[in-house]
């Protein structure tokens, strides 16, 4: 048995947490902890937003949301292991004689306890929020079925097309009306693809042999950048398209004026 663990023998768990936590070494590291946190808090809430694609639909709006509430779920966690990087960076071993070794924290079971109860808390908040927003989405997809309006997608080396059966007509760009459902139904004339329309906050793999459907609500009018998110041959960085979320009049016109009909 080491002096330190001979040290703490009959302190009652509640003891050896106090004691524990009046270390230098623990408060300086709590302390950058609480630092970390707060600073990577901060730049969830009111910066992160920022730096992602422009929002053009109900799912991105729905990803930028999932995205900050992880990233403040999973920044305690952060915060502690730049915090015990911090400090090893400031008091780490200089010259040839490591520092004496600490109490060990496997016989604090009230430490363990605490920080495991906070890591599952954490994970269960994720999960649990995580399986609601799935279903709040699919229930909202299934109820604006109907109404879709439908894009064939085919990823091909390299390129995209996107054919509207119920307009008649294919083109190469993916313009779309504003707050119309749309269902995309995404297949592959050869490799494996990855559809991604960035705006959007949609995606979905493109293979030969199973047409994959996935479904958003375009609700602002912007630009759209589709993308190739598989790696797919030589030219994949090249295999990327455009397009536009459009007021309902100007896809009309759009649609007529490259040989479709108005639904």
């Amino acid at each position: 048995m080491s002096q330190h663990e001979e040290n703490v023998v009959g302190l009652t768990p509640g003891d050896k947490f106090l004691k524990f936590l009046k270390r230098s070494d623990i408060r300086e590291t709590l302390g950058w902890a609480v630092f970390y946190t707060a600073v990577f808090v901060v730049l969830a809430l009111f910066f992160y937003t920022k730096w992602m694609p422009v929002r053009l639909s109900t799912d991105m709006k729905a990803i930028e949301r999932l995205m900050v509430i992880f990233t403040i779920i999973s920044t305690p966690v952060f915060g502690l292991v730049m915090s015990m990087a911090t400090y090893t960076f400031r008091h780490g071993v200089r010259g040839n004689t490591p520092p004496p070794d600490g109490e060990p924290f496997r016989t604090n079971r009230l430490g363990i306890t605490i920080f495991s109860a906070i890591s599952g808390a954490l994970c269960l908040v994720a999960v649990i929020y995580g399986i609601t927003s799935m279903n709040s989405e699919a229930l909202a997809a299934e109820k604006n079925a109907p109404n879709s309006l439908i894009v064939e997608v085919t990823g091909q080396q390299w390129l995209w097309s996107f054919n509207y059966p119920q307009l008649g007509m294919e083109s190469n760009v993916l313009n779309l009306p504003i707050n119309q459902p749309v269902k995309f139904i995404v297949t592959s004339k050869d490799v494996n693809h990855s559809f991604w329309p960035v705006q959007l906050g949609v995606k979905a793999d493109a293979n030969d042999i199973v047409p994959v459907e996935i479904r958003t609500i375009p609700n602002h009018l912007g630009h759209i950048d589709v993308k190739c998110a598989e790696l797919c041959g030589l030219y994949h960085a090249y295999m990327e398209t455009n397009g536009e979320v459009m007021s309902k009049d100007d896809f009309n016109k759009w649609v007529t004026d490259n040989g479709g009909h108005v639904a």
